[in-house]
């Protein structure tokens, strides 16, 4: 009974298996048959699969937002790791400039120019994080409808 108040409507109007009137709810998984006008749960089943009929588009759907996730992760990532290449190399740079230099100004804006660069590499592994943490919320969602 206690799941049965928890129970969402499903319909008002279906039949049990005898061919009575009835309505139907949900929780968990779980379906209750109830009569229509008093609580009297007529039958109660669990229902891990659904029809045909609305288990393949739904399906489809689902594949198709679980492959733009992993479309857009391997996008994201990419780009981020291009952008992160590009800025180790920028630093490489900075560095053998820094080395290099013998003048106290250069050195002093090399310097500055590899925090940036750091920080800004930080936040790139950030971002990564990021991108994986959203494909990874996709993917936990899809297991409320397998």
């Amino acid at each position: 009974m206690d799941m049965l108040r928890k129970a969402s409507l499903v319909s008002e109007h279906v039949i049990d298996e005898d061919g009575k009137p009835a309505r139907m709810f949900s929780y968990r998984r779980t379906v209750f048959i109830v009569h229509p006008t008093e609580a009297t749960v007529y039958t109660l089943y669990p229902q891990h699969k659904a029809h045909e009929s609305v288990r393949n588009p739904i399906e489809r759907i689902i594949l198709r937002a679980m492959k733009a996730a992993e479309r857009k992760e391997k996008r994201e990532v990419k780009r981020i790791n291009v952008r992160k290449a590009e800025l180790i190399v920028e630093r490489s740079q900075a560095e053998l400039r820094r080395v290099k230099s013998e003048s106290s100004r250069v050195v002093a804006e090399m310097t500055a120019r590899i925090n940036e660069i750091d920080s800004e590499l930080k936040a790139l592994e950030r971002e990564i994080l990021q991108v994986q943490r959203e494909k990874t919320n996709v993917m936990k969602s899809v297991v409320a409808y397998v």
